[in-house]
């Protein structure tokens, strides 16, 4: 009986220490899974400050945004889209999940402030990988903890110039910036009185004094590459042969034209005909020819000088551009393609 009862309490001692362990792995990994640990501090909130304090004064450069955080991102950038970031509750603030705004994926924070491209991991989880690498060279370097990227010597993200998320595609009621380069004259990610842009890969360079964002003649990449949002049909109309169609916008591109052929002849990207200049929004409705009946169709990015890539076959090869007589022609140029 005295063995049974000290293996029985060797047994709770063992189990409640498990328990105590993952409990402490849990709070590791969740530790700057959202902005602040109450409604005013902890998480980045301890440096930051409160999100809805005002008014804010930039970390980077000492400017006075005249405004909280919270009404810059809210009323300024989102036009009150409040499900961009927030679910129900409201609090707490995820960093790299919401339900999604409107037109928006749910990212949240990781939406602007990382590249899917730099994902290591599930999820968001890789988005940031320049965003903490940012804060690593500011001698903030309590996030490598827990993602080693944060480290500039473990990972080099993607360019300054890859667009984050809700960059390639924000949605609708917008003013999200367009161009991580923030280029003169619009300046289009210095809000508020904020004199510098994001440094959205973390290597110390802002706006178009990154190296990535001076290449010469970089032309488009892939439309709807990963990370970017799928190309889609949004709606169809048979009857008068409408058809509205969503995408990712790929990097440099400032217009997208749409190749279409049989789909006998998907196998070998046997083009019969394109519609031009279809913008560069994200979104795009079109007639789509009589014959042939059935039919495949992608859309590729363009710049007014160069044209990029139609994406790669399921064995890895880019695929063969139009060859036919172009209504709009342009050389494909992959060579100095901005991915």
């Amino acid at each position: 009986m005295e063995n049974s009862s000290s293996h029985r309490a060797a047994g709770w001692i063992l189990r409640l220490a498990l328990v105590a362990a993952l409990a402490v792995i849990a709070t590791v990994a969740l530790a700057y899974d959202q902005y602040s640990t109450s409604k005013t501090t902890g998480n980045c909130a301890t440096c930051h400050g409160d999100f809805r304090a005002s008014p804010y004064t930039s970390k980077v450069d000492g400017s006075n945004w005249g405004n909280d955080m919270h009404d810059v991102h809210r009323n300024t950038m989102l036009g009150s889209d409040c499900n961009t970031c927030h679910y129900s509750s409201r609090f707490p603030t995820y960093l790299g999940r919401s339900p999604g705004g409107n037109g928006l994926a749910g990212y949240s924070c990781a939406g602007c402030h990382g590249r899917s491209q730099d994902g290591t991991g599930t999820g968001t989880e890789g988005f940031g990988a320049g965003l903490r690498q940012r804060h690593w060279r500011a001698g903030q370097t309590v996030c490598v903890n827990c993602h080693a990227d944060s480290n500039p010597a473990a990972k080099t993200p993607v360019g300054e110039n890859i667009l984050p998320p809700y960059y390639a595609s924000p949605g609708t009621g917008h003013t999200i910036p367009n161009d991580p380069c923030n280029p003169p004259p619009s300046y289009v990610e210095n809000y508020a009185g904020s004199l510098l842009g994001l440094d959205n890969d973390g290597d110390g360079t802002f706006d178009a004094q990154d190296p990535q964002c001076t290449v010469a003649g970089a032309t488009p990449g892939e439309v709807s590459r990963g990370g970017l949002p799928q190309l889609l049909v949004t709606a169809h109309n048979p009857v008068n042969r409408q058809m509205a169609i969503s995408y990712g916008p790929a990097c440099t591109s400032t217009d997208n034209a749409i190749y279409y052929g049989p789909l006998t002849s998907v196998s070998t990207y046997g083009y019969s005909g394109q519609q031009c200049a279809i913008g560069n929004t994200g979104a795009y409705t079109w007639t789509y020819p009589a014959t042939p009946q059935a039919f495949f169709f992608l859309v590729v990015g363009r710049n007014g000088t160069n044209e990029g890539s139609y994406g790669k076959s399921s064995a890895g090869r880019e695929r063969d551009p139009y060859a036919g007589n172009a209504a709009c022609p342009l050389p494909q140029d992959l060579a100095h393609r901005c991915e």
